[in-house]
């Protein structure tokens, strides 16, 4: 496979690059959390944007796993599912371009990212398990670098667009249309550039058993039965504590600056969005392509910092404890993500680990659903206590990071060593 390795990065990090360009505005989003305040939101409606994004993760990856996992060849049905993950966002942008601001639109919008969900939940498993098939196990750190990096980079390049527009047009109907067409599109069209890459060619697929309904039914059983038996990965996700704190904290970190802080919503949606994602760069570069530190080190230095930055912003209400706190928190994030899909499959033992990524959010579920939403009801009924309601609840999420912290220490590091790969079972 190393024949194709600069093929094969070319091809992700391009399809990273138009995704990584609307990321910013869907997922984990500043600009998403002021735009639904403007529409009237509470701050737990707020709150239920994470969780639905969770929910869908965990419900459809699973389904994603049984309908993809016994696949040789997944290129196809990765495209398929980008595709399809990208027309919830830009039928809402159409939408909000033709009838405005209707009474319903708050109902509409949590429809369209209900469905976006579901996509991003189809997508997941197939698209991790693809990023590692087609690299050397050797190799497979440095390109998912690359294409961490690219797609940092159109985050960046989408933040200060966003800054721009909402600077221009706050968050009219006319402007926010134009953001989310904008995000459909890119997203639809960085689907096909999946077609740059090479997959290696698999055995012959049989028929019978192994194509059949119970078949699937079946390995999925069996792949739960895989993962409770194996400690050192249940323990990996546990790491995820953290994980989702600071999705807690940055779902809501933006309103706390803008009306508690006097930071502009247009800094707030682009600037910290952008410091986030330099974050992201510099572990992608330092610990990724440069491969210092183990996977398990790359964790204990970056959670730490994060860590560390939430009561940077309790104590200190100002626009540069913000920016260096969203540096922070993106370096521990790009880490999760850069580290994730390697580690899974070293832990799992397995040469394809569909099973694996399909179980995963799963198991994590009600960290990933309460968490947002536990937040966004303390919010609100902590409302009268001002800033202090913010505090209170980032102060909570840092407890959740230091038990992250204890989780991570119990966990064999020689587990997440390279090493012979298992074929799953005929």
């Amino acid at each position: 496979m190393d024949q194709y390795f600069r093929r094969n990065t070319v091809g992700i990090s391009s399809v990273e690059f138009f995704w990584g360009l609307g990321f910013p505005v869907v997922m984990e989003s500043t600009f998403l959390q002021l735009f639904l305040r403007n529409l009237g939101a509470s701050s737990f409606l707020i709150g239920l944007i994470p969780t639905m994004l969770a929910g869908g993760i965990a419900v459809f990856s699973l389904l994603s796993g049984i309908l993809t996992g016994h696949l040789e060849h997944k290129r196809p049905t990765v495209i398929a599912v980008h595709i399809a993950g990208a027309l919830p966002l830009l039928s809402f942008g159409i939408l909000l371009a033709v009838s405005g601001f209707t009474p319903s639109i708050l109902f509409v919008f949590y429809c369209c990212y209900a469905l976006f969900s579901v996509g991003i939940g189809f997508i997941l498993p197939v698209w991790q398990n693809y990023l590692v098939k087609i690299f050397t196990e050797q190799r497979s750190i440095s390109a998912l670098a690359v294409m961490w990096t690219t797609q940092s980079i159109a985050k960046i390049l989408s933040s200060y667009l966003i800054l721009r527009i909402v600077e221009r047009y706050s968050f009219s109907a006319a402007g926010s249309s134009i953001i989310f067409i904008s995000v459909g599109v890119v997203f639809l069209g960085g689907s096909f550039l999946f077609l740059i890459t090479h997959e290696e060619s698999g055995p012959t697929p049989r028929a019978g058993p192994r194509w059949s309904t119970a078949y699937r039914r079946s390995s999925i059983i069996h792949g739960f039965r895989s993962v409770l038996r194996n400690r050192n990965f249940l323990l990996f996700l546990g790491t995820d504590l953290e994980f989702f704190a600071l999705i807690g904290i940055i779902s809501f970190y933006a309103n706390y600056a803008t009306e508690h802080c006097g930071i502009s919503p247009a800094m707030a949606s682009g600037l910290f969005v952008t410091f986030n994602y330099l974050g992201g760069i510099t572990v992608n570069v330092l610990l990724g392509w440069f491969q210092l530190f183990t996977l398990k080190g790359k964790y204990w230095i970056t959670k730490t910092l994060a860590l560390l930055a939430v009561p940077l912003i309790c104590i200190i209400c100002r626009p540069w404890a913000f920016f260096l706190a969203s540096y922070l928190f993106g370096a521990s994030r790009s880490t999760r993500m850069l580290v994730y899909a390697p580690a899974v499959k070293r832990l799992s033992g397995m040469d394809d680990a569909t099973h694996y990524f399909a179980v995963a959010p799963l198991i994590t579920l009600p960290l990933s659903v309460s968490i947002p939403l536990i937040n966004g009801a303390a919010l609100d009924r902590l409302v009268d206590l001002g800033g202090w309601s913010y505090r209170i609840v980032f102060l909570a999420m840092a407890l959740l990071s230091v038990a992250s912290l204890v989780i991570l220490s119990r966990i064999d590091s020689a587990a997440l060593q390279p090493g012979p790969r298992k074929q799953e079972p005929s």
